[in-house]
Parts: structure tokens; sequence; C-alpha cells
């Protein structure tokens, strides 16, 4: 554990969390300048699972997981396999049917290919079945001309993202993960799309609140058509868990997706390992749109594959004020991004789900307390 005064105040900080009921269980863990100021964890590994949480233990992080798929594309770009400006059907001809046939990848990973419905009724399958999402993705109607808006693809994303991935290299996009980030960087034990037979006792469970409970959202709104209320309860059980699902089921430590976007908030490498390039970083930092989203229903800065960071009304996220740090945040709470100009990553990995108001929340304040201690806020 790192001897810093960043990590102690960090520690304090979600142990009073924890003891006042606003959190379960959780890690975090950053870097600054590709060394390791913070890895803290606290709390339970459930709402009935007592044994305490340890750095190894495996949090379900949602949309989180959007971030690490993403990195997996721009990985391959970076070795010339992708072009972003280049139309998704140029790698995945499939793709092209009913009027997709000019989205560009840089369209397709900022959502605003029109594909953001999941079906209706959705059934456990519709999650966790691989073949059957990218074959919906085919087939796919836009609910919107492509380009000219953009909309939250939740859960479809995660094909999108993998069936280009696959078109471009010819590779799951699980093994792209496996083999050029996690292993790399030394987390293959802790990053995961799908989890392997034999790691249940690392298994973190969620209290699951599904996203828009309590708001009033109208039932035939987008909003439920990207997440259908219907999904929620399956999140904690082995077949979903087991599951490839690029855009919403990985499976990682605070400490593995921290490591990985330090690579990304410096040069793109820590410790002698390289995932991409050093001019790659400011072409991952491309912001494709800061459009209302019609899923969401607020403006939002999206690049290609993250979101990014900035400020509305005066107010940031997790992911903090500047739009040039880039990551992805998950349904309920956790967070992981980089932050370059500060040379920061930060990850929190949680297991109590809440939404709070912007400008508040136990993410946000892990994060700005974060920021706050290494003055660079």
């Amino acid at each position: 554990m790192p001897a810093t005064a960043t990590n102690r105040a960090v520690q304090q900080l979600i142990d009073r969390q924890v003891a006042e009921g606003r959190q379960i269980g959780v890690q975090v863990c950053a870097y600054k300048d590709g060394r390791a100021v913070v890895d803290a964890w606290a709390g339970t590994m459930g709402p009935d699972d007592a044994r305490p949480v340890t750095p190894d233990a495996l949090f379900l992080s949602f949309s989180t997981t959007k971030g690490v798929a993403a990195t997996a594309l721009h990985i391959l770009a970076d070795r010339g396999l992708i072009d972003y400006d280049a139309p998704v059907a140029k790698y995945w001809p499939a793709f092209a049917q009913n009027g997709k046939g000019s989205i560009t990848v840089a369209q397709a990973m900022s959502h605003q290919s029109g594909l953001h419905a999941m079906p209706d009724p959705v059934k456990p399958e519709h999650i966790t079945d691989w073949d059957a999402g990218i074959k919906r993705m085919e087939e796919g109607v836009p609910a919107w001309e492509p380009g000219t808006a953009t909309g939250y693809h939740a859960v479809t994303y995660g094909w999108i993202v993998g069936g280009i991935v696959q078109g471009a290299s010819g590779r799951h996009i699980k093994d792209v993960i496996r083999e050029e980030i996690a292993g790399p960087l030394g987390v293959a034990d802790s990053m995961f799309v799908g989890i392997p037979a034999g790691l249940d006792a690392r298994l973190a469970t969620l209290a699951i609140i599904p996203a828009g409970e309590g708001l009033p959202i109208p039932d035939d709104a987008d909003f439920y058509k990207a997440m259908p209320r219907p999904m929620w309860p399956h999140f904690n059980g082995m077949p979903f868990r087991q599951a490839c699902l690029p855009s919403a089921n990985g499976h990682f430590t605070a400490r593995a997706l921290a490591r990985m976007y330090a690579a990304l908030a410096g040069d793109g490498s820590v410790d002698g390992v390289r995932l991409v390039s050093p001019g790659r970083i400011k072409l991952m930092q491309r912001v494709m749109t800061t459009d209302v989203d019609r899923v969401l229903g607020v403006p939002m800065a999206k690049g290609i594959g993250y979101f990014m960071g900035g400020e509305a009304d005066g107010i940031h996220g997790p992911t903090g004020p500047r739009v040039s740090a880039f990551g992805h945040s998950g349904a309920g709470g956790s967070v992981a991004f980089a932050d370059p100009e500060a040379g920061l990553s930060v990850a929190v990995t949680l297991n109590k789900m809440s939404y709070p108001l912007p400008g508040e929340g136990v993410t946000l304040e892990i994060c700005d307390l974060i920021r706050s201690e290494l003055g660079v806020a």
C-alpha cells in the first residue's frame, strides 16, 4: 500500500463512507505520473456477504467496461488496423444493412448510430448470447439518421465495438482485451469481460438499484429502450457474469483499471509496458459530440468509445473538470479514467449502487479528494 498522505486521506474517507452506510464495499486506486499513489479498500463483499473486501476482489462495474473495450479498439487503430473515420462496414460488411453503410467507426463508438434499443420484451438470453447480439446489430434499423444525434447505447455498444474489433483483427474482443491489455500489464487475473470458472470466491455482490428507479421517466422513453427494467435482476447471476458483454459486464479490481489508465495518462506506457504510441493519446481525446443525449436527456461530451470530463453549469463529475480527461463511469457509481493533463489515473469499484444528483455522491467525493490532495483540482 502506498505510504502517501493521499492514500491515507482516501482510506479515511472510504472507511467513513462505509461506517455511514453510504458504501458496502469499495476499492480505490490511483496513479500520478506513472506511480501508484492510492491503493485503498474498505467494507464487505456484498449486502449479504460479510467477508471483508480485499484488493483482489472482483467488482462488476457495468459501463466502466466500455472504456476497456474502447482501449482495445484504440490499440488496433494505433497498429493501423482501424481508421476511426472509415465506415464500420469496411471491417464488418454485414453491418451495412438497413442504411448503416456510411456510419463511421468514430460515430458508432460515440453512440451516434441509432442502435440503442434492446429487444422488447427483453429476456436473459438477449444479454448473454453473443452471436445473437452481433446479428441484431447487423440487422438493426437506426432510430434516427446516423450522425445527426446521439443516444447512449448502454448495452448494444458491446456488440458494436465487438463486431468492429473482430472484423478488423480476426480476434474476439475478449481475447484482444486479455492479450493486448490485461496480460501485458500483469493484470490478467483482475480484468475480465466474462468471468471464467473458478473465481466465484472473489466476486463481490451488488446491491442493485435499476437505472431510472424513482425518476419520472415515461415507460416508452428511449431511456428504457436502452436499459430495460427487466434486465437488472439478472446481473448478479452467473450466466450474466460468465457471458461476454463488453458494454456492461466487466469484472475488475480498481488496481487493474487504474493501471490501464495510468498508461493512457502518460505517454501510452506504464512501467515499461506500452499500450499505444505517444501520439495516439491526443487521438483518444478527440471529442465527437457534446449534444444532448436522447437516452440520458442531458448534454454529454463523448469521445471515440469514452465519456469525457468537463463541466456543465459549473459542475463536473468524477472524471473531473478537464474535457481532455477520458474514461467511463458505470451504472451505480464505478468509474475509471485518465487525465493526461494532470498525469492522473483513478479507478473506483463498488457494490452499493446509487444515482446521486450532479455534484454529489460517494464516487465524486473520492475523485475530488484525490485531485485536491495531489493539487490537480
